[in-house]
């Protein structure tokens, strides 16, 4: 099946992360310990913190912006170490328990937003964009995120980006289609039957999945998709340098226990 740009990026391409009953079955998600299909485990964020505050940062207090911030996992932690954060996301239960668990509401601001669109304010010294959320955006709005974050950053700020490899988005489209039941989930609250069709199209570097959610006692149906882009490096290192960086390269020592992200600083 050929399916154009247009079509491939067209209408609800992504999982309704900002439909308040959708957030609300995504935070448990995202605070969840038995898997890390929303956040990574806590034991992981807190070398990652550790790895930001003291090999990045130098034990120096910074102002962090953190685009995608979920429920605040990443921007509480770093407040605590003294740092000034601003977190953005568009899930308002995320954003809900941010600003309700905040170690310290005199370092951390949380905004309800789409980080393609809401002011990112500034100037900071650093920002965050983990976890793979770079690649769920088409080409043009990730160029834009790029110009958009390097404007409100300080003179030498940085940007870390945690990204899907390329390998990995291809895995994801080329994986068996699969079917579960569940009594309820992140879909819904309902018994329901869960089935998982992926799609890998080369033309793009795109992979496609489609997810049908029927409830089990009235048989409605429900269908949503999920689009993700892979970035090859030197498409990646092109796109950060079009976006008035003056640096960008990959960083081997970054804690992560998964082979299919990796991390990126561009600097300013």
């Amino acid at each position: 099946m050929t399916i154009s740009t247009e079509e491939l990026w067209s209408g609800a391409y992504k999982i309704p992360w900002d439909e308040p009953e959708f957030s609300r079955r995504m935070l448990a998600e995202h605070l969840a310990q038995d898997h890390e299909l929303a956040s990574r485990r806590l034991e992981w964020i807190e070398r990652q913190i550790e790895w930001i505050h003291r090999i990045l940062l130098d034990g120096r207090s910074a102002k962090i912006l953190d685009l995608g911030s979920g429920p605040g996992l990443y921007s509480h932690r770093l407040a605590k170490l003294g740092h000034d954060c601003l977190g953005i996301d568009f899930g308002p239960a995320s954003i809900e328990y941010a600003r309700h668990n905040t170690p310290d509401a005199s370092r951390c601001e949380f905004i309800l937003g789409d980080i393609r669109s809401t002011s990112l304010a500034g100037p900071h010294d650093l920002a965050l964009l983990l976890y793979g959320e770079f690649n769920v955006f088409p080409t043009h709005e990730a160029e834009s995120i790029l110009a958009r974050t390097s404007t409100c950053l300080e003179g030498n700020g940085r940007l870390l980006i945690e990204m899907q490899t390329s390998a990995a988005v291809e895995s994801i489209g080329r994986g068996e289609d699969t079917e579960q039941d569940f009594e309820a989930g992140l879909f819904s609250d309902r018994p329901h039957s869960y089935r998982t069709e992926n799609q890998w199209l080369p033309e793009h570097n795109v992979a496609v999945q489609t997810f049908t959610i029927t409830d089990r006692e009235t048989g409605r149906e429900e269908v949503y998709r999920n689009t993700t882009k892979a970035w090859h490096d030197e498409e990646f290192e092109a796109a950060v340098m079009s976006a008035s960086f003056t640096k960008v390269e990959q960083r081997t020592d970054w804690p992560c226990n998964t082979d299919n992200l990796s991390l990126w600083i561009a600097e300013k």
